[in-house]
């Protein structure tokens, strides 16, 4: 038996003003696309060849670019069209959150499994593992056989989520059945920063899913928070229910149903967990912290979530306080130009200039006077996945205990290898400012005491406030209420 497998994965903000070019992702082909979707021995174990599209992936960002989609998903339905006569399933890693420029539909995910589907007709076994931080809808879910997406929030089961819908579709390829997924669209939207899974209610509802699980009648089960950071009328969270066997439809309706039902109840623990506040009070929580490391994310300018970095608002903020003595460090400030400049100078140069690239209030910026004490890498991700986009300089600010890291784009500074790859020592440091909202799934361990900033940016975490046009109505906690009616 042969498996066609392919990757494209992008979760797109449209408020971020950078559109994401072709060339902004990282193109695997061949057995360089299977190594890196992580599930080589889980078919090959089982006797099954591997097909390889492409792997496509990239960093969160603003919405694709037309001609980067149409090149992606061109390449995986040229190779499907190719290979359709020899493959007995199609194994697909997809987010659920991409946003595609002038395409009708947004969403790069439903373009891409209906073009799928037009290929390879109704009963070709498809499989796809989702991000839960993506928008299912039952007709998404109607072009595959099995939906599931990762179960925490940070992810740190991504990879067990991939590996586990492979040998779920080894089961069903060994066993071919009808099999369609039960699907309750939920009027709920909240960012990932009011559904951590350690935090009530997402704890619950995975273990109801995973109590769920051990009848056999249910094959697969998952709760699909959504996305809000561009508008589409896909908007919402969703529980999917995948039934074993055609007969166990209805014992896997009322399981939705129960879930759906136990989401709905529980709704408002839908909120942030930790210490949070606007950005004065976040950094006087972490300045009476006593002890290090204290970590402050400054959730509106969220890298992990696509925003640019440029965001200056917790310079100003920081500059502005009684910061008692204590050593910080702002982990960074996307200003090309300032890095550029920087990049010339000599560590132990006295520099004095501009910092923030002025796109916005949040971007405003703001004057320094200070050394230049260390110039590093700036680096996206750890490992194999690791790589320099430039480097990273860090300016002592005259009479305070602040660093500022200075990058020509957008990292999020979430690993204690980038930190080293700047040149600095994390736990150096008192205080530690971030670009994201929930801490980073490494850097949990490394943080002593976190408060989440909320500050404004294109991950304004206040997004009751976004203007979202094209969504059902009512939905909650955007509108008020009380009964719950599914999303058709």
């Amino acid at each position: 038996m042969k498996v066609f497998v392919a990757h494209m994965s992008a979760e797109c903000n449209e408020r971020v003003t950078r559109d994401a070019k072709l060339s902004d992702f990282k193109l695997l082909y061949g057995e360089d696309c299977i190594e890196a979707m992580r599930v080589r021995d889980v078919f090959e174990g089982a006797g099954i060849e591997i097909v390889p599209s492409l792997y496509a992936g990239i960093n969160p960002s603003g919405m694709i670019e037309r001609e980067a989609y149409d090149f992606i998903s061109g390449r995986i339905l040229d190779d499907l069209r190719a290979h359709l006569h020899e493959i007995d399933a199609i194994y697909l890693q997809l987010h659920g959150a991409s946003g595609v420029l002038g395409l009708d539909c947004v969403s790069g995910e439903h373009d891409l499994l209906r073009r799928i589907r037009t290929v390879t007709g109704v009963h070709l076994p498809i499989a796809v593992s989702l991000d839960p931080h993506g928008n299912v809808t039952a007709e998404l879910a109607s072009y595959t056989n099995i939906l599931r997406c990762y179960r925490e929030s940070p992810h740190i089961d991504t990879v067990d989520t991939w590996r586990t819908v492979a040998a779920k579709l080894i089961d069903l390829m060994r066993d071919r059945r009808p099999m369609h997924p039960i699907v309750r669209k939920l009027p709920i939207i909240v960012e990932g920063e009011r559904s951590v899974s350690a935090n009530e209610p997402m704890r619950s509802i995975n273990r109801l899913l995973d109590e769920a699980e051990a009848d056999e009648r249910v094959f697969s089960g998952s709760y699909h928070v959504g996305y809000l950071r561009h508008d589409d009328d896909k908007l919402g969270a969703a529980v999917v229910v995948v039934p074993n066997r055609p007969e166990d439809a209805g014992h896997c309706a009322e399981v939705a149903d129960r879930i759906a039902r136990y989401a709905w109840d529980h709704r408002a623990e839908f909120t942030f967990g930790g210490n949070y506040g606007d950005p004065a009070t976040a950094v006087a929580q972490a300045v009476a912290f006593d002890g290090k490391t204290a970590v402050i994310t400054d959730s509106g300018d969220n890298c992990g979530a696509g925003a640019t970095g440029y965001g200056t608002v917790m310079v100003r903020e920081l500059l502005a306080a009684d910061l008692r003595g204590k050593r910080v460090l702002v982990a960074g400030v996307n200003d090309p130009a300032s890095c550029e400049m920087l990049s010339d100078r000599a560590v132990g140069d006295r520099v004095e200039f501009m910092l923030g690239v002025g796109e916005d209030e949040v971007s405003e910026p703001v004057a320094i006077s200070g050394v230049l004490s260390v110039r590093g890498e700036a680096t996206l991700g750890v490992g194999v996945r690791e790589h320099s986009v430039g480097p990273a300089c860090i300016v002592t600010v005259d009479g305070t205990g602040l660093d500022v890291l200075v990058m020509p784009r957008n990292v999020q500074y979430g690993h204690m290898e980038q930190f080293a790859a700047a040149g600095v020592d994390f736990h150096d440091y008192d205080i530690v400012v971030v670009k994201m909202g929930y801490l980073d799934t490494y850097l949990i361990p490394e943080t002593a005491y976190h408060v989440m900033a909320l500050t404004g940016g294109p991950t304004d975490q206040i997004y009751e406030k976004i203007p979202l046009r094209r969504i059902f109505r009512p939905m909650w906690p955007i509108d008020e209420m009380d009964e719950l009616v599914y999303i058709e």
